[in-house]
């Protein structure tokens, strides 16, 4: 059988062959309609968004981006178990994929990173859990709940550069809250503490969230049917808006937070508070791996320049075609979660102990109202705290 590229170096050869081959496998590669069902989320169709993503291709390499999508439509439905499966079918198969890293990393020097299978940026992933662990709050199962939050505790020990995340700190000293690990959950409060800029504190051994005096008159109303009967708080998890997509991510999406108001019975709760903002996330995320792959993004594209010549030497027509599938590979991933929401928000309200639901008003910064919601589910319980929480999609 006579050998492809004869006279040419076995690397030079190997990856002239693998250029053309994945050049007409990338031409013939369809993804499942993430698109149609991203627009369907966001206008509210969250039935059909999960019938667009209803079958999955296994070993596709958009899997992961697939079920993160799928796992936040279908907690949005309220189809809770069904979410945790995919979001931990996503952590398993994340699991198997390496970390980012200039000599670890999931590139290779012929392909580059949109060619390969998503793995998301770190606070997408650890974002993951976090949402995760909400599933399981909702059908209170605080064990695998603070499970969640050592899984958020373990990405968000190893940075490597890549920013932390408040709402993951809060998130994780939550749930282990829930069950009885003051000191940890202390740890954790003290971190997110330790990361917030806005105008409030944040108790480390209650979790409790405090308004500095400048914000005290948005918050200091108390329920008085929360005064009349025993002591009783609802944590509610608040999340608003979307991730920008395609845009030049930075501080102009973390300005002038938008916020949500708790009543019961017609009675002020409380508000929630800006705990993380996603653009911003993804901002400081895309500087941090810009620098990791500078060297990587050099060294590839020099061995291409250097294939397309081997290949020109024994056939000019040929080592334009190699030169060209080799750099139609160059294209940039722009892949993202693109359902997360913008403003990760947390409220911690006094609240009667006989709560049934209650009402969010979602507000600009400014205070003019956005919309409003009745949330009847989920409302879990343990002791003398309620969890809960909702999302508004922009609509």
């Amino acid at each position: 059988m006579r050998q492809a590229f004869p006279g040419m170096p076995p690397f030079f050869r190997c990856g002239a062959v693998l250029a053309v081959c994945l050049a007409g496998f990338l031409a013939g590669c369809a993804s499942p309609p993430l698109q149609t069902a991203r627009a369907n989320f966001y206008a509210g169709r969250f039935e059909q968004a999960n019938t667009n993503l209803a079958a999955i291709p296994k070993d596709d390499k958009d899997e992961i981006l697939c079920l993160m999508e799928r796992g936040m439509i279908r907690q949005n439905l309220g189809q809770y178990e069904d979410s945790a499966l995919d979001w931990r079918r996503a952590g398993d198969l994340d699991a198997k994929l390496d970390t980012y890293s200039v000599f670890q990393g999931a590139s290779s020097l012929i392909v580059n990173d949109r060619t390969l299978s998503f793995r998301g940026m770190p606070f997408e992933r650890t974002l993951m859990y976090a949402f995760l662990a909400k599933d399981y709050l909702a059908d209170s199962n605080w064990d695998y709940a603070a499970i969640c939050a050592r899984n958020i505790i373990k990405k968000l020990e190893a940075l490597d550069g890549f920013p932390d995340i408040a709402y993951g700190r809060y998130m994780a000293g939550f749930c282990l809250e829930l069950i009885n690990d003051e000191g940890n959950a202390a740890i954790q409060y003290r971190a997110a503490a330790g990361l917030l800029t806005s105008n409030i504190l944040i108790d480390p051994l209650s979790g409790d969230i405090l308004p500095r005096t400048n914000v005290v008159r948005f918050a200091m109303p108390i329920a008085k049917t929360a005064l009349q009967t025993e002591p009783a708080e609802l944590v509610c998890f608040i999340t608003l808006g979307r991730l920008p997509v395609g845009e030049i991510y930075g501080d102009f999406y973390s300005q002038s937070p938008p916020y949500a108001e708790i009543y019961c019975n017609d009675e002020y709760l409380g508000r929630s508070y800006p705990f993380a903002n996603t653009a911003a996330l993804m901002g400081a995320s895309q500087r941090r791996l810009a620098a990791i792959q500078l060297a990587k993004d050099a060294t590839r594209i020099a061995t291409k320049i250097a294939i397309s010549e081997a290949v020109n030497q024994q056939n000019s027509a040929l080592g334009a075609l190699v030169w060209l599938a080799l750099f139609a590979m160059e294209a940039p991933d722009t892949r993202c979660w693109e359902t997360l929401p913008l403003w990760l928000e947390v409220a911690r309200v006094p609240c009667p102990a006989d709560l049934k639901s209650y009402t969010v008003v979602f507000k600009s910064a400014a205070g003019a109202p956005l919309g409003s919601k009745i949330i009847t589910a989920p409302i879990a319980r343990r002791g003398h705290t309620f969890i809960s929480f909702c999302r508004d999609v922009g609509k």
